[in-house]
C-alpha cells in the first residue's frame, strides 16, 4: 500500500503537517510506503472549467499540476489535510481538490475511485461545531469520488504551531488511522 499526504496547509511543520506525518507514520509501520506534498509548494491555477478533461484529455493548464496528478495516481491512499480557515477548509486543499475534477470522465466516474482516503482537520478554536464544515467537505469529497474512508482526526485548540505534539491521544489516534491503512 502506497500512501500520499496531501497538507493543506501553509505552514509546514505546523499542527496540520504534524498530524498528515502521524498518519503517514502508522503506514509506515504496517509495511506501506509514503509520499507527501505540500499543496503551497505547488504554483497552481484554479480549474477554468473548460471541461476539456470530461472529453478524455488531460488538464489542459500548464502549472504545477502536472506534477501532482500522477502522484495523486500512482497512490493507493490518500491522507487529505487541512487547517480550519473560516469554518471551511484552507484555499490550498479547496484548489486541490477543484483540479482533482480532471480524474472524472464524462459519466463522472473518478480514476482515484476504490482508493482509501483518511482526514486530518486542524483547527485552533476549542469548539467541535468549527470544524463541522471542514470535515464534511472533505468526507464528501471522498464518497463522491467512491473512496473507502479510512478514518479521520480532528484537532481543537491547536493554536501554537506544534500544540498536536502536545496531545498524546490525538497524535495516537493519528498513528491507528495510518495502521488501518493496511
Amino acid at each position: 500500500m502506497h500512501v500520499l499526504g496531501i497538507v493543506g496547509s501553509p505552514r509546514v511543520n505546523g499542527n496540520t503537517d504534524i498530524l498528515v506525518d502521524e498518519i503517514l507514520a502508522g503506514v509506515r509501520s504496517s509495511g506501506g510506503t509514503i509520499d507527501k506534498i505540500y499543496i503551497s509548494d505547488f504554483d497552481l491555477k484554479p480549474c477554468d472549467s473548460c471541461m476539456a478533461c470530461l472529453a478524455g484529455k488531460e488538464c489542459v493548464l500548464e502549472d504545477g499540476w502536472r506534477e501532482i496528478a500522477p502522484r495523486v495516481l500512482k497512490a493507493d491512499g490518500l491522507v487529505m489535510g487541512t487547517p480550519v480557515y473560516w469554518n471551511a477548509v484552507s484555499a490550498q486543499m479547496k484548489i486541490f481538490m477543484d483540479r482533482c475534477f480532471s480524474f472524472l470522465d464524462e459519466n463522472y466516474d473518478s480514476e482515484i475511485k476504490g482508493k482509501s482516503a483518511a482526514i486530518v482537520v486542524a483547527c485552533g478554536s476549542p469548539e467541535p461545531a468549527m470544524t463541522k464544515i471542514s470535515r464534511l467537505i472533505l468526507e464528501d469529497f471522498i464518497k463522491f469520488n467512491k473512496m473507502n474512508i479510512v478514518g479521520g482526526v480532528t484537532g481543537l485548540n491547536l493554536q501554537q504551531k506544534d500544540d498536536a505534539l502536545k496531545n498524546q491521544a490525538l497524535m495516537a489516534e493519528a498513528f491507528q488511522i495510518g495502521r488501518k491503512f493496511i
